[in-house]
């Protein structure tokens, strides 16, 4: 396809075609009230409240429309379609996590209003874990006792929060039925990767990756633990440091890197290409036309990609190209990003024909799109992708970044499932989760978020790995899994799997006898 035809399809009234015709959304005239309490029976903050928002039944985010939130209550028009929601809580007993209510799976509209949400979540969680067992039975899964017995008491509390003798009561009972249907899901969830795992044979070929940016720094400790558990590495092709100067590229770090991989056997990928955050932009690029831009990029992606030939057979083709305000410095246009991420295919493709291209995504139940307004909406992760594929562009590959979601096992699972029913191999290609609760001064976020189950510790952080890495395995479609980073002091607040002094957290040696468990 040629860049002009490329250009016709993806821009103006060829992008409705493209994109399935989706009509531009509408809202109902009249405000409709959504109400919330803590578990202990407190009228929602307001800041908590105020981060509920409205999703299409294809679990895509819409827009805010206009509201207004104060003491617990929410008035919002309504989208003109069926909507589901999502609100974040406190749940005593589980953790502080994303819940929805969909009104089993048919949305809500103005007759369902005003909507009462710490029920409808409740109500909903129970639906949805009953409905995805009913999946997998097909599949020969059986749910345990004790998915069972978690399910009854979180029926039994439900119905007996729905004839309450006060909205304390009321707000204590459903926060219980969300206790146990949230732990439900997850052990149904945990349950079946498992009972798949065992009735199918090893995966050898799956890739346990991580990034090896410590290399050579951090000495032979590093390298000796990386390949005691890794056999798939990221190497890093940021365009900032790579290139600092037009024309003088440093293939030196890499090479010697390369070398170290190769002689290990553990198998490198390139990471990233082409990304437009600040690290992935050298100042000689940003005085540089769209079209010359263009052109630079294709010479560097084909440069790189033909260098290392198949020395490097994967690669992050392009990160974060779908409306990420930090990817984005240089303010292009989603059909831009289109057609950057076509020519970068094509010119990957040139310097070694055998590529293994990836698209990487982040933020991927974007959180981010509800905060935009009209009559501009952000797309997710996910329509980027439909984008790309329905525009034909070639890539092998769906990349898959998953620093630690505020989502359950069963949520993580569910959204992993949708990305793949898009027809192409995942690999998950950055993942952290913390291992401590203090403030981290020597990682790029200080704040540790979330709480799952209990607040951060080395066993929570491998209880979390354990249970995530299962989920992948068990799914033919996910063909590798990197973390991000190998020890402390990276990315992610306490989010190594070794301590900064290189020291082994539980983390390590959960994954490393879960890998060697898995391929016995």
């Amino acid at each position: 396809m040629d860049r002009r035809h490329f250009l016709q399809l993806t821009t103006g009234a060829s992008a409705a075609t493209l994109l399935g015709s989706r009509p531009a959304l509408t809202f109902s005239g009249n405000r409709q009230l959504i109400e919330a309490w803590t578990a202990q029976g407190v009228p929602m903050p307001q800041e908590v409240l105020n981060q509920t928002y409205f999703l299409s039944l294809q679990d895509d985010p819409l827009p805010n429309p206009p509201r207004t939130v104060r003491d617990g209550k929410l008035w919002t028009q309504l989208p003109s379609q069926p909507v589901a929601i999502a609100f974040y809580q406190a749940i005593p007993g589980f953790g502080n996590v994303t819940l929805y209510a969909d009104n089993q799976g048919r949305g809500y509209q103005p007759p369902d209003f005003p909507l009462n949400l710490n029920l409808a979540c409740a109500e909903s969680r129970i639906y949805r874990v009953r409905a995805a067992i009913a999946t997998w039975a097909s599949r020969g899964y059986r749910p345990s006792d004790q998915v069972e017995s978690r399910l009854q008491r979180a029926s039994l509390k439900l119905q007996q929060a729905q004839t309450p003798s006060s909205r304390r009561e009321q707000a204590m009972l459903a926060s219980e039925s969300l206790r146990e249907g949230l732990w439900a899901g997850e052990l149904a969830v945990y349950e079946q990767a498992r009972q798949h795992i065992a009735q199918h044979p090893p995966r050898p070929e799956f890739l346990w990756g991580c990034n090896f940016f410590g290399h050579p720094e951090a000495g032979d400790s590093y390298d000796r633990q990386f390949q005691a558990l890794f056999n798939f590495a990221t190497l890093p092709f940021y365009w900032r440091s790579f290139e600092p100067q037009p024309g003088q590229p440093n293939f030196a770090r890499i090479d010697r890197a390369l070398s170290w991989l190769e002689g290990a056997k553990i198998t490198p990928k390139g990471h990233p290409l082409v990304w437009f955050h600040e690290a992935g932009v050298p100042d000689w690029i940003k005085e540089l036309s769209y079209d010359q831009l263009c052109d630079r990029t294709q010479q560097r992606v084909t440069q790189i990609t033909r260098h290392y030939g198949h020395r490097i057979p994967y690669y992050d083709l392009i990160n974060e190209a779908h409306d990420i305000d930090w990817a984005n410095i240089l303010n292009y246009s989603p059909d831009q990003f289109l057609e950057i991420t076509r020519l970068a295919s094509a010119a990957a493709a040139a310097g070694y024909p055998k590529v293994q291209r990836i698209i990487n995504a982040c933020c991927l139940w974007a959180e981010y799109v509800p905060k935009h307004a009209y009559p501009l909406p952000k797309k997710s992760a996910y329509q980027y992708l439909q984008r790309c594929l329905e525009a034909e562009i070639p890539f092998e590959i769906i990349g898959l970044q998953l620093y630690y979601p505020s989502q359950d096992m069963f949520e993580i699972n569910r959204l992993l499932e949708r990305f793949g029913q898009l027809g192409r191999p995942i690999h998950i290609t950055e993942l952290g989760v913390s291992s401590a609760t203090t403030p981290d001064l020597s990682s790029h976020f200080k704040t540790v978020p979330g709480l799952w189950h209990q607040p951060w510790t080395e066993a929570i952080q491998a209880d979390w790995v354990e249970q995530f890495y299962t989920l992948c395995y068990s799914k033919p479609f996910i063909h590798a899994v990197t973390w991000w980073d190998f020890a402390d002091g990276g990315f992610w607040p306490h989010g190594g799997l070794l301590q900064a002094d290189l020291r082994p957290k539980d983390s390590f040696g959960r994954l490393q006898a879960l890998r060697h468990r898995l391929l016995e």
